[in-house]
């Protein structure tokens, strides 16, 4: 669990803060299916940690082989004894003399008896669902000899590598992967193993080549998933990683494999069965983990930063204080920014394309479940969770399926997701609505009413309240006077929440002379034309675009506002309005969805759709009446907060659902569910053929219009000149990198990669 964005080195796979599941199989007598290679040599305390990271895993089928390379430190043996006698499925197997790392892994490959090996040295640490995440790309890619992931160095030097085996041709020019990876026995007995002869470091880059040549190559999870522990300066031990060894290792590999500097470096291409896909359903049944708690198992379309996750969020943590276990799925592409803040609360995190195809969703999803001993499914906003529900109910037919509905989408698959909520209610146990409005609208379609209830989104009144050192402090800091009205828009900057309706109404206000600043807080893919007609029309600088604000940073930027201001198309309840009126701002927004089911006319104004054209105009003599009158905002403003405070709160909704969990699994548990026949089993295996090849699809068209609109959008040229820059530095910074002027540098490429490559 690192935040690319704002890395904190300190937070490793073992720091106390971690939230750690203490996974144990059911029965440890389980034949392996994992075998971890570790090789030790006088290692440090250290290695606890490393240990400890194995403990960890989520995946608990496995042997750990650690191969004592002939330590000859009393206390490094003592320690390995420790080990030996703490878990029967850790084996230490003995180097009668130091023999290298080559000899140590190649023991380690010989020992084991599973086909997917898993190498790590003994002082770095994996993240808890590393192991669990590559047997499932190596199970579900056999074109693929190896796999590896996105690595965070620590220790001596601390940064985010992002190179690997996905950067192809480009590892025959240097060493791009860590030895933190998964390997098939049977491509290490191919290749013949590692070169025993080297001693001195980068035996790992010659064992790549080498596959490389016998045309087997590997991939790379884009998450991070190992940690790498750094020294001030790796040459001092191992040789070859001086820079004239590394030249000479390159030199010696042309001659070795010309081909691969030919242009003939392996790419392995796994074609998709778009028109009859294989479906396996065959659950494999394996790390059966011991279950001390109710697990619930959360299905996700992605990880970003928006009102939704939110939710979700605070869900989980209320859910966590009730005693709940929680593993998150999440099913889409997408950068998945807030990967880190779903991490925090638990490390069962899994983002399936990622590291699985489509094809094998309904397999992963099962196994989760299985694995877990979940005892109820929640999908919130997944169209792949949906589509999949019949092979969910198939695979578990006495687990409750649930869903959570935001709001009704008119203009988008004739009601978003609860359309999808009713075409699959067969299916469907129950539905949670986030307001009155979806809940009428899904039982007036056929859903049962006693199969829907309504739970609010509640709000933690003491993280969002009125908080005056907050406000001035804030105000300071974006340069605002203490006595001017602040309009705050925090919302994504996307169709749906109007965005250009907002600018157009306070560029009205702006035209007729009104004194207020106006802050938008969000992101999203309307940021462009956003700030092109702030340029355009905002000569007085009177509203401030802040970006992507963190979650821990919005209640100060709600305190020192005084009015939210949300246009939105459609929505169920924004969380945000809960959030804003928590810390008593005044609301104006549209009356869609259940708006009005919590802004009541004492807090806020919500309009009435009315022509597009008419709508800025009707916003800005709103808001125009609210800055205006302080004595009439400052009445609203308490009854905002109170309104909260009385019926809305983070603690009812918690509870709400918690308790309702708990019956809806209860009731499943007493029903009796008819016994699925051949016959259906097959038109389920028909139904989720299908499925599979219209989500394979879906995703392809998808990442065609994203590699597209990258091809019709050109770079900026401080762009290219950052990369001008950067191209002329690497080579420097990686033979200086250790010195003051190496530190320079470094410094040099961050400032430059901030300074000229952000977001336009």
């Amino acid at each position: 669990m690192i935040n690319p964005l704002n890395p904190d080195y300190s937070q490793a796979p073992t720091h106390p803060s971690r939230r750690i599941i203490n996974s144990q199989l059911i029965s440890w007598n389980d034949t392996p299916v994992l075998s971890i290679v570790t090789p030790f040599y006088n290692t440090g305390n250290e290695f606890h940690m490393t240990a400890q990271s194995i403990l960890n895993q989520t995946l608990q089928q496995w042997e750990w082989l650690i191969i004592n390379d002939g330590s000859s430190d009393s206390q490094a043996q003592q320690m390995l004894d420790d080990y030996r006698n703490r878990d029967p499925r850790i084996r230490i197997i003995e180097h009668a003399q130091n023999r290298g790392l080559s000899a140590a892994r190649n023991t380690g490959f010989t020992n084991a008896r599973c086909e997917f090996v898993l190498l790590i040295d003994s002082d770095d640490l994996l993240e808890a669902t590393a192991a669990e995440k590559f047997w499932w790309f190596l199970e579900t890619h056999p074109g693929y000899g190896f796999v590896a992931s996105y690595h965070v160095a620590f220790g001596g030097l601390n940064y985010l590598w992002t190179g690997g085996f996905h950067d192809g041709a480009m590892n025959a020019e240097r060493n791009r992967v860590s030895m933190m990876c998964m390997v098939r026995k049977s491509v290490h007995k191919a290749v013949g193993g590692f070169d025993e002869s080297n001693r001195g470091g980068l035996e790992d880059w010659e064992f790549w080549m080498r596959c490389a040549a016998l045309g087997y190559w590997g991939a790379t999870i884009p998450e991070f998933l190992a940690w790498y522990r750094i020294r001030p300066d790796h040459s001092d031990r191992w040789g070859n990683l001086q820079e004239t060894r590394l030249t000479e290792f390159r030199k010696s590999f042309q001659k070795k494999y010309p081909d691969l500097y030919r242009g003939r470096f392996p790419i392995i291409t796994e074609n998709i069965e778009y028109d009859l896909t294989t479906i396996n359903l065959g659950l494999p049944d394996f790390n059966r983990l011991v279950k001390s708690s109710p697990h619930l198992l959360l299905i996700l379309p992605r990880f970003v930063m928006g009102g939704a996750e939110r939710f979700t969020l605070s869900l989980m943590d209320q859910l966590l204080n009730n005693g709940w276990t929680i593993t998150v799925v999440a099913t889409e592409l997408s950068e998945h920014a807030w990967q880190y803040e779903f991490e925090k609360r638990t490390p069962f995190v899994y983002i399936l394309p990622r590291f699985v195809p489509i094809k094998d969703y309904p397999r992963c999803l099962g196994y989760l479940i299985q694995s877990r001993g979940c005892d109820a499914i929640l999908i919130e906003g997944s169209q792949e969770g949906y589509r999949l529900l019949p092979a969910l109910r198939a695979f578990f037919p006495t687990i409750p399926l649930i869903d959570y509905l935001h709001f009704v989408t008119p203009d988008w698959m004739q009601g978003g997701f609860p359309k999808l909520s009713l075409l699959y209610r067969d299916f469907i146990d129950f539905s949670f609505t986030s307001c009155e409005q979806v809940r009428d609208w899904i039982v007036e379609a056929g859903v049962s009413a006693e199969r829907v209830k309504t739970c609010y989104v509640g709000v933690d009144p003491e993280i969002w309240k009125p908080d005056a050192a907050k406000r001035v402090q804030v105000r300071s800091e974006l340069g605002i006077d203490q006595s001017e009205t602040v309009i705050l828009y925090a919302a994504r900057l996307e169709e749906q929440k109007q965005p250009d309706m907002l600018i157009e109404t306070l560029l009205k206000l702006i035209g007729r002379g009104e004194r207020f600043c106006a802050l938008i807080a969000g992101e999203g893919s309307l940021m462009g034309q956003l700030k092109k007609q702030v340029r355009e029309g905002d000569q007085q600088r009177q509203i401030q675009l802040l970006g992507g604000v963190p979650p821990d940073k919005m209640p100060a930027i709600m305190a020192a506002s005084d009015i939210f201001f949300l246009p939105s198309k459609n929505e169920g309840i924004s969380l945000a309005l809960y959030e804003a009126m928590a810390c008593g701002l005044v609301v104006v927004g549209a009356q869609v969805g259940g708006q009005a089911e919590l802004v009541s006319p004492n807090c806020g104004i919500l309009i009435s759709s009315n022509t597009r054209e008419d709508e800025p105009t009707i916003y800005a003599n709103i808001l125009h009446d609210i800055i205006n009158d302080p004595s009439k905002r400052g009445l609203m403003s308490q009854e905002s907060r109170k309104r909260i405070v009385e019926k809305f709160t983070l603690d009812r909704m918690g509870e709400s659902i918690h308790e309702e969990l708990c019956r809806i699994i209860d009731n499943k548990k007493d029903s009796v569910e008819p016994r699925i026949t051949d016959q259906e089993k097959q038109s389920i295996l028909r139904e989720t053929q299908a499925t599979v090849e219209y989500l394979q699809a879906r995703q392809e068209i998808r990442t065609l219009d994203q590699q597209l609109s990258t091809l019709v959008i050109p770079k900026k040229p401080s762009h290219w000149f950052y990369l001008w820059i950067r191209q002329l530095l690497l080579p420097l910074s990686g033979r200086v990198k250790t010195t003051f002027l190496g530190k320079i540098i470094i410094r040099l490429q961050q400032w430059l990669k901030h300074a000229l490559v952000k977001p336009s």
